[in-house]
């Protein structure tokens, strides 16, 4: 049990660590379309994105792949994707209507009803997501496939 409270640990800090060491590297570029910022506008498409973190909610690490579509209007319109949770396969599944995003004019904003924060980074071309929903740390990266 010790043995794998320390790899948790071990794991959570290197989810936690990597994309903070990779936003030093990476700053959020505002869309010069919407006068010097960013809106919903600036996420619009279908992305790939690549998921990973710990979830205690529903029981321990997860890794997650797929492809969802923004609308430009604030609403997530599509996600196909599959997961390991705590090791457990769930193969290719969709979800429609899966939830809403905003952007504020920094670039910032919320993603699924406000569970995760948001950046919007080289005017839409990608984003990443940090979920602040209790009992989780897990982050997210996106980048858009097409308009």
């Amino acid at each position: 049990m010790k043995r794998r409270l320390t790899w948790a640990a071990l794991l959570s800090a290197a989810i936690v660590i990597t994309p903070l060491y990779l936003a030093q590297r990476v700053h959020a570029t505002p869309n010069n379309d919407h006068h010097g910022g960013c809106s919903v506008a600036s996420l619009k498409g279908t992305y790939a994105f690549r998921r990973t973190g710990v979830n205690n909610v529903i029981g321990g690490p997860i890794a997650q792949i797929g492809i969802n579509r923004e609308d430009g209007d604030g609403r997530i319109l599509f996600i196909r994707t599959t997961r390991s949770q705590n090791g457990e396969i769930l193969d290719w599944f969709d979800q429609q209507a899966p939830g809403s995003y905003t952007v504020d004019p920094d670039c910032t904003g919320t993603f699924f009803n406000k569970s995760q924060n948001l950046v919007v980074l080289d005017g839409g071309k990608r984003y990443l997501l940090l979920s602040v929903a209790p009992g989780t740390i897990v982050t997210e990266e996106g980048t858009r496939l097409e308009e």
